[in-house]
């Protein structure tokens, strides 16, 4: 009797052992994935290009390139928790706070560090385990910052990157094969059967989120019907069965400790090996930690003349995966990996550095990188037949050369970057190397854009205003405030130059709120009946805070808001059509008029222009410097007819003869604007200007003659 007490003591507590050491594996999951969550995490939000396009509007299509194709599901947030972006894969996109809860909503925006630098200093992203909806997950967040520069983020104005990892069934299953474990899966009751083990999941607040459960091992039970045979034969020499039971037992305990153990060794040396992995799961490139430790290594005086780095960025290719999914994407990505491997050769290392953005180190001057580059180019653009499906993109890339020995890693990537902002914007689908003219033009771009950070720009700034004038009287009937800027240390600054700069950054908002502010105080001056345009970019239209900020200032004046008009270019409605309406109907809601400008450069269709909530359409002033051109005029006629069918006022901007003046009075234009009447005026002498137009009789006015 007590060798069966004995040996039944053995097999459980065998069975039970296996049972832990299993737990203490799936812990070990969980802890390893935690960890590479964290730094993918970390190194997505630790980064120059993110803090640059994460700051402004989230329908940048950078934000979506990088962000909205990832494993996982992925926000970025603002320091109140409120979703500024958001990607799903099942396309359904609630906010934050619904998808993981307030409570842990409220602990991941506490748990953020106070500062950019504690950011910079921790190294990693923070994780809570928590829910996504019903599934058990880990949540990684971190703060947007730069990689190097100014600290001066913080909680107050942090925007967020959180990537969120579902502990699902397909985890389970992966983690199952890994371990040897049978069945692993969650019991979202915790109800288990007879023959399973279990182990609780608790979140971040210590309740329990889930249980999972795998069939036991159950080494010692296993040993007993190994050898029930031998036990039914020898029972007379039951206790020496017996010592051989506990024997096999104890072997096979043993057996199992080192599996388990051997387990928890392979994860954490797989942690460690992701944390240090130089490779693109995707494409099998290098990845962009290695770009910067290659580059590192690179950057030194036997390479002078020698070497020269390479940013390629992909146009046309969000359309594909938007259009045909994200596994053409992949093998569009795959294919010019390999096209890029092709062409380059042994001259180039190459590099995917984010989601649809390569790099390269090519062992050739600039002159010969340039080369290289523009065959590059050649070569990806031709047609590719991808999932029996013709796809066609480009690439344009940006190179900067190792041609001074003073150049850092840091200067030789973003000439190349710059390189390739002017390839973009001027160039797409060619190659550009950083020269002079551009070294100068970013120069200039980094010191207009370091006094905009001043405390003086805003006294610097002021607002100039070019009249509008009726076709039919020729009476001043309002208004568009300009941006102007004097900069003590800058001299004049061109508004082209840092109204762009400032669109980059959140500073736009500072000068729309301003110009808004300038305009409502003119208001109070200016004749009854005269109205003002103030123009609002993109950043400003997409922007909530803007927005609410624009209508408070104007409820809160003494204006008409009758007298005030919202200018939007066609460029800055089709980023976001539906957002934008949303905002332009916000405006028109308090009495507000929108304008329409541009019109005729974008790329908005007739389609959309019947849902836009608009009281006027600004034609380009391209088309009214072109009127001996029979097609301009026709162009400009359709649209007056158009504007007219649809209740809408029609304002031809550029006018500068008599000539231009009298064809659009016969053509029947409702306003126009244009050097014909007037240069842009100090709002001084504006208010003066229109107010003599005001105290004239109406016979007493100028006309256009004919």
């Amino acid at each position: 009797m007590t060798s069966v007490l004995i040996v039944n003591f053995l097999v459980w507590n065998a069975d039970d052992h296996a049972d832990r050491l299993s737990a203490v594996s799936i812990s070990g999951a969980i802890d390893r994935e935690r960890s590479r969550i964290s730094n993918e995490t970390y190194i997505n939000a630790h980064w120059d290009d993110a803090f640059a396009h994460a700051y402004g509007s989230l329908d940048d299509p950078w934000i979506v390139s990088q962000w909205g194709t990832p494993i996982g599901l992925s926000y970025v947030i603002d320091a109140h928790g409120r979703t500024l972006f958001a990607h799903l894969p099942s396309g359904r996109e609630p906010p934050l706070a619904d998808l993981i809860g307030p409570s842990t909503l409220k602990t991941l925006l506490a748990s953020a560090p106070a500062n950019e630098t504690a950011v910079r200093r921790r190294g990693d992203a923070m994780v809570l385990i928590g829910k996504a909806g019903t599934t058990p997950a880990l949540i990684a967040f971190s703060p947007i910052v730069r990689e190097n520069g100014p600290a001066t983020l913080d909680k107050s104005s942090y925007r967020i990157f959180v990537d969120i990892r579902l502990l699902d069934d397909k985890l389970l299953e992966e983690w199952g094969k890994g371990f040897g474990l049978r069945h692993l899966r969650w019991s979202r009751n915790g109800a288990t059967a007879e023959d399973e083990a279990s182990t609780g999941v608790h979140d971040w607040s210590g309740a329990l989120i889930g249980t999972i459960a795998w069939k036991r091992l159950a080494p010692g039970t296993l040993a007993v019907r190994e050898l029930l045979p031998v036990i039914c034969l020898c029972i007379v020499s039951f206790l020496a069965v017996a010592a051989v039971i506990a024997r096999r037992v104890q072997s096979l305990s043993r057996e199992l400790t080192v599996q388990s153990h051997s387990a928890i060794e392979a994860g954490r040396q797989e942690r460690e090996a992701r944390l240090l992995a130089d490779s693109d799961e995707l494409t099998g490139l290098y990845n962009r930690r290695r770009f910067y430790a290659d580059l590192e290594s690179a950057t030194i005086p036997a390479n002078l003349n020698a070497m020269t780095v390479g940013w390629i960025d992909l146009d046309r290719f969000k359309p594909i995966n938007d259009t045909f999914g994200h596994l053409v994407g992949d093998r569009v990505l795959v294919e010019v990996a390999r096209l890029l491997r092709y062409t380059a050769g042994s001259i180039a290392t190459l590099y995917r550095v984010g989601g649809d953005e390569f790099a390269m180190i090519v062992w050739l001057d600039g002159k010969g990188a340039l080369q290289l580059a523009e065959k590059i180019c050649t070569v990806v653009a031709a047609p590719m037949r991808i999932c029996d499906r013709q796809v066609s993109l480009g690439v344009s890339i940006g190179l900067g050369a190792f041609v001074d020995p003073e150049l850092t890693p840091v200067d030789l990537a973003k000439r190349a970057d710059h390189a390739l902002y002017h390839a973009k914007r001027e160039k797409s689908g060619q190659a550009v190397l950083f020269n002079l003219e551009l070294e100068r033009q970013l120069l200039d771009d980094h010191a207009i854009e370091g006094e905009l950070h001043t405390t003086e720009f805003e006294t610097e700034l002021y607002f100039d205003v070019q009249p509008i004038v009726s076709v039919k009287s020729g009476a001043v009937v309002g208004g568009e405030l300009l941006a102007r800027w004097t900069s003590k240390r800058l001299g004049v600054v061109e508004p082209q130059r840092f109204v762009k700069i400032a669109e980059r950054s959140t500073l736009i908002h500072v000068i729309t709120r301003n110009a808004m502010r300038r305009a409502l105080e003119l208001l109070e001056v200016l004749p009854p009946g005269k109205t003002l345009s103030v123009n609002v970019s993109a950043c400003d239209l997409h922007s909530a805070d803007t927005v609410d900020v624009i209508l408070d200032m104007v409820r809160n004046s003494t204006a008409d808001p009758c007298r005030l008009c919202i200018e939007v270019t066609e460029t800055a409605v089709m980023r976001n059509l539906d957002a934008a309406i949303d905002a332009l109907r916000r405006f028109r809601a308090i009495g507000m008029q929108v304008a329409l400008d541009d019109f005729g450069t974008g790329y908005s269709s007739l389609s959309n222009l019947h849902r836009l909530p608009l009281d006027k359409v600004k034609v380009d002033r391209s088309f009214a410097l072109n009127f001996d051109n029979s097609y301009s005029v026709s162009i400009i006629d359709a649209v007056v007819n158009l504007c007219h069918s649809l209740g809408l006022v029609c304002i031809v901007e550029g006018v500068e003869t008599a000539s231009q003046a009298i064809k659009l009075q016969n053509i029947g234009c409702d306003l126009m604007q244009g050097y014909l009447f007037s240069y842009p005026l100090n709002s001084k002498v504006f208010v003066a200007f229109a107010s003599r137009w005001f105290a004239l009789r109406d016979e007493d006015r100028p006309r256009i003659a004919g």
